[in-house]
């Protein structure tokens, strides 16, 4: 009768390791697998913040990436140039975009009515013209959440980068009075959103 017990744990011992194996297993395909489905984004050498914006929609994997230069006074006219290699080429196109940041929410009312100039230019390394938007802050699209918004121009906007090649992004940009409390951005955005 006892040498039955012995059995029995002997048996639901075994069970529970299997048991265990398999979740092991399971759990370490699982990622594996995540791995191997949404490889993570190589970021770019230069100016600017990387952030590797990939994600699973279901079990659909959505690569992305963006790259965020420092913050500027949108009240004070600017002339800038940011240096960049190395951006990933994803599939995907990749945008540049004018980011305003808009805490209060004030800016959704009549994004048309803006006055102010922005100019954006992308040039490779032979200072060739890869996109070049340019007009009044209103004649933009904007682009965005509750309290971050993206100015851009359809199919202008857009380039495919090559990841062997160095770019320069140069804004030029004169304020609307509207927005001398704002803080902006030039970023780059390739990918699926969220």
């Amino acid at each position: 009768m006892f040498e039955h017990f012995g059995e029995a744990d002997e048996l639901r011992k075994r069970r529970a390791v299997k048991i265990a194996v398999v979740a092991v297993l399971l759990l370490g395909g699982f990622f594996l697998a995540r791995f191997l489905l949404l490889p993570p984004v190589p970021s770019h050498r230069g100016d600017g913040t990387f952030q590797d914006e990939s994600w699973f929609s279901g079990p659909l994997p959505i690569r992305g990436y963006s790259v965020t230069m420092p913050e500027l006074d949108l009240g004070s006219p600017h002339e800038l140039e940011y240096r960049l290699a190395d951006l990933p080429n994803i599939g995907l196109p990749c945008g540049v975009y004018l980011g305003i940041r808009d805490h209060d929410n004030g800016l959704w009312r009549d994004t048309k009515k803006f006055d102010g100039k922005l100019r954006l230019e992308l040039l490779d390394s032979r200072s060739l013209q890869v996109v070049d938007v340019s007009g009044r802050l209103g004649d933009f699209i904007w682009w965005g959440s509750r309290d971050q918004h993206g100015l851009y121009q359809m199919d202008r906007s857009f380039f495919t980068p090559d990841s062997n090649e160095g770019y320069r992004i140069r804004l030029t940009y004169t304020p609307d009075p509207r927005l001398a409390r704002y803080k902006g951005f030039v970023y780059l955005w390739s990918g699926g959103t969220k």
